[in-house]
């Protein structure tokens, strides 16, 4: 049984309520804990669900896309075009919405009697990682290898793809140098949108999308293999940017919205 407990100050104004588990003899809380906090009176708790219902329901955190805009066309290569992409897209399963903190600084002597109080000068965007599963052409890998050989200058080294012809592979030469290419060169945007279901996408709204600007792989995390079970093999790949940008969506649960593609 739920209990909602409402009240008002003294003036007659709506303060809050608070629902509560009950036991089914009336009026006898046996754990205070507080499910939802609400700012407007509630009568049911279907009210409250029916609210939440219009909503789209809670968040899961299994609706996500991750995208890679504005890439060189040497970044992006074999392995993030001609349908790569979209390989890459889908065996993305791990991801994070960046955080946000600021920079502070303190100031003291205000007022009589005031301790130090800190004040935000700056903002901060820390480092992002992303995991990927990988098909049986490591596609993944390969792109963010790719990507991350370009940065440094590193030419592709290819074979026909046979076990022998990996036996055979030579490293490249040794005396070779490494010239940085500029960062105009090699950083994209990328795009995380958090997606929910709509009446007919199951990723057909994206509430909240964060773009990533002037993104670049600077890490990539080792891929680990054994004998035993057999596993997915997976790469994490860690990114900096300069800064992101949110672009909040503004479609209600039961809405269409299909864009006009160029």
């Amino acid at each position: 049984m739920i209990c909602t407990l409402c009240w008002w100050d003294s003036h007659d104004t709506y303060v809050g309520s608070m629902v509560y588990k009950v036991q089914s003899k009336p009026y006898i809380i046996y754990n205070p804990t507080i499910i939802f906090r609400v700012s407007y009176p509630v009568t049911q708790i279907d009210q409250f669900m029916s609210r939440i219902g219009r909503k789209g329901g809670m968040s899961l955190t299994t609706g996500f896309d991750v995208f890679f805009d504005n890439l060189n066309s040497n970044v992006a290569g074999e392995f993030y075009s001609g349908g790569n992409e979209d390989i890459v897209h889908m065996l993305c399963d791990e991801a994070q919405l960046p955080n946000v903190q600021s920079a502070t600084g303190q100031i003291s002597g205000r007022y009589l009697g005031e301790s130090a109080m800190q004040y935000p000068h700056s903002r901060m965007f820390t480092d992002l990682s992303l995991g990927f599963l990988c098909d049986a052409e490591l596609t993944p890998l390969k792109f963010f290898t790719r990507w991350y050989d370009f940065i440094f200058g590193e030419e592709q080294e290819t074979n026909r793809g046979y076990y022998f012809d990996a036996r055979t592979a030579q490293p490249r030469p040794r005396n070779r140098t490494n010239r940085l290419k500029y960062m105009d060169d090699y950083v994209s945007n990328v795009k995380i949108a958090k997606t929910e279901p709509n009446a007919t996408y199951s990723n057909g709204r994206a509430p909240v999308t964060f773009i990533l600007e002037n993104a670049y792989p600077y890490s990539i995390d080792a891929v680990p293999l054994s004998y035993g079970s057999s596993q997915i093999a997976r790469v994490n790949v860690n990114f900096y940017y300069s800064r992101h940008t949110v672009s909040y969506g503004d479609a209600q649960p039961g809405q269409i919205r299909i864009p006009v593609l160029p």
